[in-house]
């Protein structure tokens, strides 16, 4: 059975609720693996009964994008999962999901859903909204995709629009709990006329900056009801090594497909700098947007083995990898390079051990600041292109200190 719900009547009798999640935005720039990890990794660790996505699931409205949403939920949630409209789900939604407009109730709790993604609330959408605040419940929620006037974000309805809005609403001010809205791609809260606003964009798409909301991040939102059977939010930020790992047969042949485009991304990058230096420049730029490609593939089979880490996480497995590098890789490549005479693979080795060391250094001083939740000073980073040794500010102005390369070999 489909865990995406296609709505097909305007009203819908739920078990006794405890709760639901909400995550806003998944698809409206693109369906790239980075932005279904994102929101597989929401889905996955979701809480309460149900989903509610809050609108702009694809980038645009055709039926095959809706079709490669609808298969990764339904392989990845068991519980069921709710549409909104956004101004990106045009063309073939009905087809897929069914009625714009409706409303989800049980004994404590009705959300109705509305469609305002052509920054209207079109008569229909008004008509809905009256006959369903005639089921009052103690917990009521609206929830459409574009907000409604608010003191953050001017992306937003008219105040026209609001006003058919804010009269049908008036009669159940002191009920109506939340407001919950989409597309702006970031997460802030609100007062609108009295009621809780919130508004989620996490859950998928490209980060946006919001003047006056600090730091931004993926996330969803949960709604849960405390003992005295009263509607409460928390904000989730996503964990993408939350993912469910794929079976070891599939993990393989993605560790496999992993390093080998690893392997791509470095070899093209040399050939880039071959053609360059042999005076074939539109070559070179040919090797570097497949070099780009490749790197971007590294990235997505990387994401499915839910390896993506924390920035903690990050530095603390940088940090033991530099060090068995450094005490044990290069060393004993080096001393076995020397014992079969091949001399320039000793000298590579050197120069790798050395590299491994400035990185090594300058991981241990962020790791410190990250424990503090700080982020690390501005610098400036200049790389040897001749050895690969990293050097900060005043560093990249001198010769390098490695192979003793001139300031324009160092970028």
């Amino acid at each position: 059975m489909s865990a995406m719900q296609k709505i097909e009547r305007e009203a819908t009798a739920l078990g006794l609720t405890q709760g639901f999640t909400f995550i806003g935005d998944p698809g409206c720039d693109g369906l790239g693996v980075e932005t279904m990890s994102v929101f597989n990794a929401a889905c996955h660790e979701a809480a309460g009964d149900f989903i509610l996505i809050g609108g702009d699931i694809v980038p645009e409205g055709t039926g095959r994008f809706y079709q490669k949403m609808i298969d990764m939920i339904d392989s990845a949630v068991r519980k069921p999962v709710y549409m909104l409209p956004g101004n990106h789900d045009t063309m073939d939604y009905e087809t897929y999901f069914g009625m714009k407009n409706y409303f989800l109730y049980d004994s404590k709790l009705l959300l109705v859903v509305l469609d305002n993604s052509g920054r209207v609330f079109p008569r229909e959408a008004l008509e809905l909204l009256g006959r369903a605040l005639r089921h009052e419940r103690d917990n009521i929620v609206v929830a459409f995709h574009i907000p409604p006037p608010n003191s953050v974000s001017q992306n937003s309805v008219s105040a026209e629009e609001w006003a058919k809005v804010r009269g049908l609403i008036s009669p159940v001010r002191d009920k109506l709990k939340y407001i919950v809205c989409g597309h702006v791609h970031s997460y802030f809260e609100d007062e609108v006329d009295g009621i809780k606003l919130v508004v989620s964009g996490g859950g998928g798409a490209r980060i946006e900056e919001v003047e006056g909301v600090p730091n931004p991040f993926h996330h969803s939102v949960e709604f849960s009801f405390d003992p005295s059977g009263n509607l409460r939010h928390a904000l989730k930020r996503i964990e993408y090594d939350k993912l469910q790992r794929p079976a070891p047969a599939v993990m393989g042949a993605l560790k496999e497909a992993y390093a080998g485009k690893c392997i791509a991304v470095v070899r093209y990058r040399l050939y880039e700098e071959e053609a360059a230096k042999n005076g074939k420049p539109h070559l070179a730029k040919l090797f570097a947007a497949v070099a780009e490609s490749e790197l971007r593939h590294a990235g997505n089979f990387l994401r499915t083995m839910a390896r993506a880490r924390s920035q903690e996480e990050a530095l603390a497995n940088g940090i033991e990898s530099k060090l068995h590098k450094a005490n044990n890789v290069y060393p004993n490549g080096r001393e076995l390079s020397k014992s079969h005479n091949a001399w320039l693979a000793a000298y590579a080795f050197n120069d790798a051990a050395a590299a491994e060391e400035a990185h090594l250094r300058l991981f241990k001083e962020a790791k410190e600041l990250l424990a503090d939740n700080r982020d690390i000073p501005e610098k400036r980073y200049f790389t040897c292109t001749f050895c690969g040794y990293t050097m900060t500010d005043g560093q990249g102005k001198t010769k390098c200190p490695i192979c003793g390369a001139p300031p324009g070999r160092i970028s």
